[in-house]
């Protein structure tokens, strides 16, 4: 029998209890061999309901009511419970006749508290759990400071990419990648120009079980990690050419260095409760003590690092899990250095929460003084700014974990799920979709994009790109959508709620990074947008749509509103509006845009709209224009 078979009929016999009917019609095995026949046990007619085979008591059985039916299928069968009377108070339906039914059924299955995965890491701190089989895990992360500090622009950001590969019950591989490139934070007095700064990290780790029961885990985790450190490069300043002051010696050139370094931790998770549970984690963090020896003399750096952490998650339901950790450096180096190149010891503290739009997709946010996305340098605090709180964003996407069941899309629905032009719907479409669109305008504006969804409720986006002659210009423009500047965008689109009888709306969120790759800017912004969309009639919907662009120099916002009529069969009118608050880009960013939409065929369309708007994606929504753009684009979904 298949597992989702087994899953489907173990499903039915712990419902019995609920008078939830038993089906014992067998399903025939993958092979394609026939089913074996059914076997039912006499009861004696002479006597109470005793087994003639086996002369203990015997389950009464009674055929379930299933209404009028023109078919000759077998009946369903119920269990009576002892002192009920012999009939059925519930239907039922036939078990699935394939395996693809009886997976589809599987699919249709509200997740259980079960489903949701553990938390691997709190904030930078490992725990000892160790997903079952098939939990593999791919991690996006950001971590950044509330403004930009000394680097201006969106601040010192670094990204991580994480991948971890469940090998079996006992062991996890992982592999990761991180990226910053930032000058310092905080000035830098001592050199006569801000040090621009580059960390990369590729790495692997291993994590393995050591003992544990089903209330306690030991484990224990290694890594290896090559760690590549430019001061006086990075960023617009390219680590090709002598770059400029640095922070380890006076030469006024860069220092650049590669180095293998290490990590080992020890930690033991303890399960308190259903809800609660508590990390203890020892660990070691082997960095090198010093940088630049041979390029000009040798300066401080961090050093080997003994540390002791705690941590605790507690969940709350079945999709959210707040988490708290705290890393606590001993020596005998360091993990952090301030604006004075003094370097000191600073613990590391996360507090955050998981939300799980679904058992496949989690969303994390904490705030945090940690910089560092890899094992071994988790225990660094920002680079000339220790004690400044930053905001880490994380994403989790677990390929095998159950998925929310489908959303059934009407036609006119799947239609909206295509998104909007300059205002957004909520509907995301269904898994296993992929989306492409490119687009164009009179004022030479060139967009391309595509969406793979990965769950029913949570889409992967990525975008690229350049704006050009947006009017009027200012240093804002001229950072962030230059003329011919290359923009790349990454993100992700979730639905977090879909309409129900007291409220008909569906509602998502929007998460969105990336930069301008010019070589006057290189800065970048994160616009964050929901979106709610509410079908008044079979043929009108609406949409609400508040947005904003952030980053160090300023954040812009608004909210767009946005309609969607359908014009018969084929065609859709989209009037938008968006009313922006902010006036970054020289002047109010209040932007009007009309479209008209047709639906070529199921998985083509093509939109042509006049707009005032800077551009259709993302900071384009924010941003007026004096003159109109007449444009056009066009999607393909397969």
């Amino acid at each position: 029998m298949t597992p989702a078979a087994a899953a489907l009929i173990g499903f039915g016999l712990t419902a019995a209890a609920g008078a939830q009917p038993v089906l014992w019609q067998p399903l025939p095995p993958a092979t394609g061999a026939p089913p074996a026949a059914v076997q039912f046990v006499p009861l004696d007619p002479a006597g109470p309901a005793t087994s003639l085979e086996t002369g203990g008591p015997a389950v009464v059985w009674t055929p379930v009511d299933e209404g009028p039916t023109t078919t000759t299928a077998q009946p369903s069968w119920v269990v009576v419970q002892p002192g009920a009377p012999a009939a059925a108070e519930t239907a039922t339906q036939l078990p699935p006749a394939s395996y693809a039914e009886a997976e589809a059924r599987l699919a249709e299955l509200i997740p259980t508290w079960d489903d949701y995965p553990t938390l691997l890491r709190l904030g930078q701190l490992p725990t000892a759990v160790l997903p079952p089989e098939g939990g593999d895990q791919v991690n996006f992360q950001q971590v950044s400071p509330g403004d930009g500090g000394a680097a201006g622009g969106s601040g010192n950001q670094n990204y991580g990419f994480r991948a971890d590969l469940v090998v079996n019950r006992n062991l996890m591989l992982s592999g990761y990648y991180t990226y910053a490139d930032d000058p310092l934070f905080t000035p830098i007095p001592s050199r006569p120009s801000q040090p621009a700064n580059l960390w990369t990290i590729y790495g692997g780790s291993l994590r393995a079980r050591l003992a544990g029961s089903n209330k306690w885990q030991l484990a224990a985790e290694g890594a290896l990690e090559l760690f590549t450190v430019g001061s006086g490069c990075g960023g617009p300043v390219s680590c090709d050419d002598a770059g400029t002051a640095n922070i380890f010696n006076n030469s006024g050139q860069k220092v650049f260095t590669r180095n293998w370094v290490g990590a080992l931790s020890l930690p033991l998770s303890w399960q308190a409760n259903r809800n609660l549970q508590l990390s203890f984690v020892p660990a070691v963090s082997f960095l090198p003590g010093s940088q630049g020896a041979d390029q000009g003399g040798a300066g401080d750096f961090y050093g080997t690092n003994v540390s002791l952490g705690v941590g605790a998650n507690y969940r709350i339901g079945n999709q959210v899990q707040l988490f708290g950790s705290a890393m606590v450096p001993l020596g005998p180096g360091n993990n952090a250095f301030d604006g004075d190149l003094v370097y000191s010891r600073v613990p590391i503290l996360s507090l955050g929460t998981r939300i799980a739009v679904n058992p496949r997709i989690g969303l994390e946010a904490s705030v945090t003084n940690g910089f560092g996305l890899s094992p071994a340098t988790a225990i660094l605090a920002l680079p000339s700014a220790p004690n400044e709180p930053m905001l880490s964003a994380r994403f989790a996407w677990t390929p095998g974990a159950p998925d929310s069941p489908s959303p059934r899309y009407t036609a006119r629905q799947a239609s909206l799920a295509l998104g909007g032009l300059f205002v957004n719907t909520a509907l995301t479409p269904a898994n296993g979709t992929t989306q492409i669109w490119l687009n164009g305008d009179s004022r030479g504006n060139l967009f391309a994009g595509s969406g793979y969804s990965v769950s029913n409720d949570f889409q992967f986006q990525l975008a690229a790109g350049m704006f050009n002659g947006i009017e009027p210009r200012n240093s804002f423009v001229n950072t962030f959508a230059s003329d011919g500047g290359l923009n790349l965008r990454f993100g992700g689109k979730a639905m977090v709620f879909r309409p129900s009888k007291s409220l008909p709306v569906w509602a998502a969120g929007r998460i969105s990074l990336g930069r301008n790759e010019d070589a006057s800017s290189k800065q970048g912004y994160l616009f964050f947008e929901t979106m709610n969309t509410w079908e008044a009639t079979p043929t009108l919907a609406f949409n609400l749509n508040p947005k904003l662009a952030w980053n160090g120099a300023g954040t812009s916002w608004g909210v767009g509103l946005g309609a969607n009529l359908q014009l018969g069969k084929r065609f859709q009118l989209i009037p938008e509006l968006n009313l922006v608050a902010t006036d970054l880009g020289g002047g109010n960013g209040t932007n009007g845009s009309l479209a008209l939409r047709w639906l070529a065929s199921p998985s083509t369309i093509v939109d042509v709209y006049v707009s005032n708007a800077a551009g259709l994606y993302d900071l384009g929504q924010l941003l007026g224009n004096d003159q109109v753009r007449v444009g056009a684009r066009l999607g393909f979904s397969f």
